[in-house]
């Protein structure tokens, strides 16, 4: 498993659990923004079809994430800025032994720096999702990581589970018990 370091937070925001990420590419801004706005580009970096992404506020969603998942994604879109955030409900149903995981959102800021772009990614959990945050940490890494590829044209490097749970564990130690 090729991955940089770990640069998933986790911050306490109004009772919730916001999962943090900031990361820059080397691709221009619009090219990152349609990364996170256009289902072709969605499906290379979060290995799943994307089966809805209606770009409008109250638009529905509906993604799969990495098909050996087999977690779908059901949600809204609840703020679009074309070129700067897109934000969408994320609720994802149960799913092998994952209890229902609703009630979370999903924001993707783009912004340009420097010689390319940052992405900040904040998935922010409800109060009782706490023993999600680890897991969310370690498949979000994942994803962004895979994110170049995407942003660069080029197919994805596949990663197998054992990957995910080796980043949840990474991620758990690093950041300790969340409460």
């Amino acid at each position: 498993m090729k991955t940089s370091g770990l640069d998933g937070t986790v911050r306490t925001t109004g009772g919730r659990y916001d999962v943090y990420f900031e990361r820059h590419f080397d691709a221009p801004l619009d090219r990152l923004w349609a990364a996170v706005s256009e289902p072709g580009l969605l499906e290379g970096w979060l290995g799943g079809p994307v089966d809805e992404l209606e770009l409008a506020e109250g638009g529905n969603v509906v993604i799969q994430i990495h098909p050996k998942g087999p977690a779908t994604v059901y949600g809204k879109v609840i703020r679009l800025e074309p070129l700067k955030v897109l934000e969408l409900t994320w609720d994802v149903p149960a799913w092998r032994n994952v209890p229902d995981f609703f009630g979370t959102t999903m924001r993707w800021e783009v912004r340009p720096e420097d010689d390319g772009s940052k992405l900040i990614l904040i998935h922010s959990l409800p109060s009782d999702a706490a023993w999600h945050v680890h897991a969310m940490l370690g498949a979000w890494h994942l994803h962004l990581d895979a994110l170049p590829a995407t942003l660069a044209g080029e197919p994805i490097p596949p990663f197998a589970e054992q990957d995910f749970f080796d980043m949840r564990d990474m991620y758990a130690e690093l950041i300790g018990p969340v409460t």
